[in-house]
């Protein structure tokens, strides 16, 4: 009987919780012993996607005791304050003082991997560090949230939610998405196969990202496009991209004209608005502004851009300006926050997701 009631104590444990100590790989491949559940969590060095991952997956912002300010701005202007107002209690800062981060008392750091001097320093306190790399995956958004998920998702024992949000983004893809890896072979869920159309447009449209410049106004403003995440998430939703440098090149107004896109996104972080390109006179030469295609991407839990658990619906989102006519986009949009999460949008709240405030692209 006895031995019996211990198994049944061995088997609560795994079916309720992480077994704690857990050893975690991380990004740059280290080992990291997490001795216990943590409870006060410090996101730093640069991770600013991190926060709102974490909190999606965990539905609480009970663990993070310190964010980036950029990761701060995007989550008091998302739907995120409205189901989870403590986050408005979370300390932010970009502080890399190892001293003032350790007085936070965390028992789990977390870093971005570029950030070489932060991330040993942290590891050198003892406290437990993981470093999350994010162009391990050569910027493919699908498969740099699968590689986070696989790193945080097993911590916060939400492995089965963090299945749900890549089945959505699998199945979100065109059929001719690029594949880097084999992460992304799983089959899907038949109810997803069934929910979301796979059509892709017969003449793909030309299209550039925008992630910063100095001022609509001024012809001699040098534009910060491309790079990055922007080839995959163009090419899995039916575009072309017209700039294919993953180092996000500078370029100028005449250089714009010259690619002449016939469609521009404007992501967020910034608070640039499509009106300011509709309204300049120096843009309009551009086909995508005489057809007034000009967008600015949405903003869910966090900005999209930058790999999220909203990359379904950016996904979808970008199906549609591409072309695509057969996606009820706000209704896919309620379903997945509501059947992976359990958050029951409003409609007020579906529409605020695809008309971001100015004030989520401050980044200071």
């Amino acid at each position: 009987m006895k031995k019996i009631f211990c198994i049944f104590v061995i088997c609560v444990g795994c079916a309720f919780g992480a077994t704690f100590p857990l050893e975690i790989e991380d990004s740059g491949g280290h080992k990291v012993v997490i001795p216990k559940e943590p409870k006060r969590i410090v996101v730093g060095g640069g991770m600013w996607p991190l926060p709102s991952v974490i909190v999606m997956l965990d539905s609480s912002a009970s663990r993070l005791v310190y964010i980036p300010k950029a990761s701060m701005s995007a989550m008091k202007n998302s739907f995120l304050l409205d189901f989870y107002p403590e986050i408005a209690r979370i300390k932010s800062g970009n502080s890399e003082n190892i001293e003032e981060l350790l007085m936070l008392k965390p028992d789990l750091f977390i870093c971005h991997s570029a950030n070489v001097k932060i991330c040993e320093a942290m590891r050198k306190s003892k406290v437990p560090t993981l470093e999350i790399s994010v162009s391990k995956w050569e910027y493919n958004s699908l498969d740099t949230l699968k590689g986070w998920l696989d790193i945080i998702a097993p911590i916060l024992n939400q492995e089965a939610k963090a299945q749900k949000i890549i089945e959505w983004s699998k199945n979100a893809q065109i059929q001719s998405a690029p594949q880097n890896t084999s992460n992304t072979q799983q089959s899907l869920t038949q109810g997803a196969q069934q929910s979301l159309p796979q059509n892709t447009p017969q003449n793909p449209p030309r299209a550039l990202i925008i992630h910063r410049f100095d001022n609509p106004q001024n012809i001699s403003t040098k534009i910060g496009v491309g790079g990055l995440f922007a080839d995959y998430l163009l090419e899995s939703s039916g575009a072309q991209s017209v700039v294919h440098d993953k180092s996000a090149p500078t370029l100028s107004l005449e250089q714009i004209y010259a690619l002449n896109p016939d469609i521009i996104y404007i992501n967020n972080f910034n608070p640039i608005t499509p009106k300011d390109l509709l309204e300049s006179k120096l843009y309009q030469p551009l086909k995508a502004v005489k057809e007034k295609r000009v967008y600015k991407f949405p903003l869910g839990s966090y900005r999209p851009f930058a790999p999220s658990v909203d990359l379904p619906i950016l996904l979808l989102w970008l199906r549609v300006c591409h072309g695509e006519k057969d996606i009820d986009l706000k209704a896919q949009t309620h379903k997945y926050y509501k059947e992976v999460f359990g958050l029951d949008l409003s409609p007020k709240q579906v529409e605020s997701i695809f008309a971001p405030s100015k004030n989520a692209g401050v980044l200071e």
